[in-house]
């Protein structure tokens, strides 16, 4: 049966809801009503879509200039081409040219908070959705960000019979 991805998303984005509260960190969640989950494991799905939206909160709190109306976070869910589209945009700080291909290395880490409840990553999120996106058919990219964003990942899939 299909799953509308929409309630999906805002489950999964409540866990940290009052983190990012919190911090005055804004998400904005664009995904249209008869958006689906693509036909993979909902928990895989939703995995990722934690992933990619914790280390966004990680992004932002690291930007020791980060003013009150500049923390924000978009994640979006989209049909297109038989493909379903994922992404989500920070304002954080960034990840530099020279390490936009390390990101996905198993072990690699540009995090390291200690004084925050999310702490340093151990550098298996990104690797894990890669491999898990390819799993499926789909792939996962940094890509150009939305106006006003400064990250952006991608993670498509193709649409198709659930497993």
């Amino acid at each position: 049966a299909d799953v509308p991805a929409l309630p999906r998303i805002r489950q999964v984005l409540r866990y940290f809801g009052k983190y990012a509260a919190d911090r005055g960190i804004e998400v904005d969640i664009k995904v249209a009503s008869d958006i689906m989950i693509p036909k993979v494991p909902l928990s895989l799905y939703g995995g990722i879509v934690l992933n990619l939206y914790t280390n966004a909160l990680k992004a932002i709190i690291a930007k020791p200039d980060a003013d009150a109306d500049g923390r924000s976070i978009l994640i979006s869910a989209s049909e297109q081409g038989g493909r379903h589209r994922l992404v989500v945009a920070d304002t954080g700080i960034g990840i530099p040219t020279s390490l936009s291909e390390r990101i996905f290395d198993p072990l690699f880490t540009t995090t390291d908070s200690q004084n925050d409840p999310l702490r340093s990553g151990m550098g298996l999120g990104l690797t894990l959705v890669r491999r898990a996106a390819r799993a499926f058919g789909g792939s996962v990219r940094v890509s150009a960000p939305p106006l006003g964003y400064v990250t952006c990942f991608e993670v498509t899939f193709p649409s198709g019979d659930r497993k």
